[in-house]
């Protein structure tokens, strides 16, 4: 299961390698971030970035959210827990396996490539395949799209990168 951590501006990294380094493997099976891809126009042409998907937000999984809620109270002065009544915030089932699915096990999102053809947006490359009906908002000019998560009532959305070729 994944727990939630976020982090101060900037700090991130410096924590997930704290904590790689500072909790057990039993405890800890995994600390990442997630990020996605976007197309960004300077200098006279278009270039690929690499953008944070939850700025300022780490992930951990865990099989023990109780012990690793316990070695996360060294780290309280420079992140936020996130709990709720003494517990650590718990990734939703529905939330996490969706964002294995879209993200893999690299936790990032690649560029798609799709159209939009009498109004209805159709995905023809990349992982927002068959995902149209969760597409909220589409900035053509950004070439990205607001994607809704399943996370019950909270209505999340995350940035992808989709290019649309054509409109008509």
């Amino acid at each position: 299961m994944w727990c939630v951590l976020k982090c101060r501006p900037g700090k991130a990294e410096e924590i997930m390698t704290s904590c790689r380094r500072n909790i057990s493997d039993e405890i800890l099976r995994d600390v990442f971030v997630f990020t996605y891809d976007r197309m960004r126009r300077y200098e006279g042409s278009w270039h690929l970035e690499t953008r944070p998907m939850f700025p300022n937000y780490i992930f951990l999984e865990t099989g023990d959210p109780k012990a690793l809620y316990k070695q996360l109270e060294a780290y309280r002065g420079i992140t936020e827990l996130l709990d709720e009544n003494g517990k650590l915030r718990i990734v939703q089932p529905e939330e996490e396996c969706f964002l294995r699915d879209l993200c893999g096990e690299q936790h990032h999102l690649e560029m798609s490539e799709g159209y939009i053809l009498n109004g209805m947006t159709h995905i023809i490359r990349g992982p927002l395949v068959g995902m149209e009906r969760r597409i909220r908002r589409i900035d053509r000019h950004k070439r990205t799209a607001s994607v809704a998560v399943p996370d019950g009532d909270q209505g999340r959305l995350v940035t992808a990168g989709l290019e649309i070729t054509s409109k008509n």
